[in-house]
């Protein structure tokens, strides 16, 4: 986690200024929207420079616009907003301050409420404005989860604000699709609007933005019937349209990024004989958190140098250590000799007293003066270098992968950090690892890693333990004669062995599932490169 002294004043203030393409596709979902020819009174709860005010006066929708309401937390974008604006006249009203202050408390009497809330994670932002968000979002019944941040209230309270008919379009994060904070979010909106639909653009549309950002526009209504039509756009021009119907609860509206024909194919699979949440086969959980890697994980000079043998245990550093299916003691043995970091300090209450030797006290001094024993993971523990190590599972799963995830087997009896999760056979799949790691890579399972997963910085995509076990499989045990096979090909040099390992994965799970024929599965395979297509668009948004 970076602390706001680290980042820059554009990142703190939540700051990308609304690009004029984006404004007009806004404006044009509003003018769609805002039947009749009534004057509309118009709100923008986070003004910025002034581009939504701008965006009017140059749009025909100005003909209908008759108050517009802009508040801007600093004063200088504050005045930019009233000269931007001022073609307005004195329809136009200014206001400087927080839209999320107490004081601000606007009647839900708005026809039209458009813009571009900042994107600001809840560390980011002080405690009062944090008190704040929480108080709203207290008021309107939603509750925030996970890492938070400012959209989600402002976008809350902006909607509020409309009269019940009202419009709305704003620019948000793509993580409003996947976020496990946006989660009720997501289901209060169905609950409160309804035309909902969601614009999508290709990369590098809007160079300026350094992040993937959607379009979310819809009415305003008392109460929803619940399941609700979701209208996705999609300006590449590929698939300009579709719709589908979403019920409240659904972990993450990924999935409505597909054509209804990949979606159908996706649940018709999802529900065919033996196909299982990966949890039902195996538990995978977060693996050793020492709180400090660098000292904790060692190479084998280090362990000679300074005595450490009885306290080193085999270490799988990441994934990409693990080029097959099965990690291997030849594996491990390379990580060794190439000087990698391959052993885990284990300093357990059960093993020998490190204080009694002089080479482990010495290396346990370098951690002392380094400061580690201060750090917050290490000064929680008694003693500070006694690291609670997770046990091996039979397998291992990466926590973040660039193109899919994988499921490898663990025959070292390896253990792990926290980049990859360490995963216990249930009593139903027990002795059936082989088949769970030779069944996993196909494309029903790698398509449901993009739908359960989300995406950060560089297009990753990472999977917490609750999501891995949404996962769908097939474990069929027919495989598990073919995981040498399929280990040869993750292992290979060619260029193209990942598109190949799942290639040969799908072929040989047609053969052993009734039901799952070569069209299903190839527009599974459309489906899941268009998901991935995207998240790794997003690293060159």
């Amino acid at each position: 986690m970076k602390l706001a002294s680290e980042v820059s004043a554009d990142k703190l203030r939540g700051g990308f200024y609304s690009p004029a393409g984006l404004v007009r596709v806004c404006l044009e979902r509003v003018s769609t929207l805002a039947t009749g020819t009534g004057s509309l009174r118009v709100l923008e709860p986070s003004a910025g420079d002034g581009a939504f005010l701008r965006g009017i006066v140059a749009h025909p929708l100005r003909e209908r616009v008759g108050d517009v309401v802009a508040v801007e937390i600093l004063e200088p974008e504050a005045a930019a907003c009233r000269d931007g604006g001022a073609a307005l006249g004195e329809s136009l009203h200014v206001h400087h301050g927080s839209f999320l202050d107490d004081h601000v408390q606007p009647a839900p009497s708005f026809d039209v409420v458009v813009g571009n809330p900042p994107f600001v994670r809840f560390q980011f932002v002080d405690a009062d404005e944090r008190r704040k968000a929480e108080a709203i979002a207290t008021r309107l019944g939603v509750a925030l989860k996970g890492v938070s941040n400012l959209w989600i209230p402002i976008l809350l309270k902006a909607v509020s604000c409309l009269r019940t008919g009202g419009v709305f379009a704003f620019i948000l994060p793509a993580e409003f699709l996947t976020g496990i904070s946006a989660s009720t979010v997501r289901d209060w909106l169905l609950a409160h609007t309804t035309e909902l639909r969601i614009d999508l653009f290709p990369p590098n549309s809007f160079p300026a933005v350094l992040q993937e950002v959607v379009v979310l526009s819809g009415r305003r209504l008392d109460v929803s019937a619940g399941t609700a039509n979701l209208t996705v756009f999609d300006h590449s021009g590929d698939r300009p349209a579709w719709s589908h119907q979403v019920r409240p609860g659904t972990p993450t509206w990924t999935n409505f990024l597909l054509t209804p024909a990949q979606a159908d194919a996706y649940t018709g699979a999802s529900r065919l004989a033996g196909c299982i949440g990966l949890g039902g086969a195996v538990r995978f959980r977060v693996a050793t958190v020492t709180g400090a890697n660098d000292f904790f994980s060692v190479d084998e000079a280090t362990v000679e140098r300074y005595e450490l043998e009885p306290w080193a245990r085999p270490l799988l550093p990441r994934i990409r250590n693990a080029p097959g299916l099965v990690f291997t003691q030849r594996d491990h043995d390379r990580i060794l000799s190439e000087g990698g970091k391959g052993r885990l300090l284990d300093f357990a209450a059960t093993a020998p007293d490190p204080s009694e030797v002089s080479g482990p006290t010495g290396y346990l001094g370098l951690g002392e003066r380094d400061l580690l024993h201060e750090r917050y993971k290490c000064r929680i523990r008694t003693p500070w270098y006694r690291v609670p190590v997770v046990a091996p599972g039979e397998l291992l799963l990466s926590k973040r992968s660039h193109l899919f995830p994988r499921v490898v087997l663990n025959t070292v009896s390896a253990v792990t950090t926290d980049t990859i999760y360490q995963g216990r056979l249930t009593a139903a799949y027990a002795r059936r690892g082989r088949a769970v790691a030779a069944s996993f890579h196909n494309s029903l399972t790698i398509l449901s890693a993009e739908i359960e997963g989300r995406s950060f910085g560089g297009g990753v995509l990472e999977l917490v333990p609750s999501e891995v076990a949404r996962l769908r499989i097939f474990v069929a045990d027919e495989l598990a004669e073919d995981l040498g096979r399929l280990d040869a090909i993750s292992r290979s040099t060619d260029p193209d062995k990942d598109s190949l390992l799942v290639e040969e994965t799908d072929r040989r799970l047609a053969k052993a599932v009734d039901g799952l024929d070569d069209s299903v599965l190839a527009t599974l395979a459309d489906a899941r490169r268009t998901l991935l297509q995207r998240r790794l668009d997003r690293n060159r948004s």
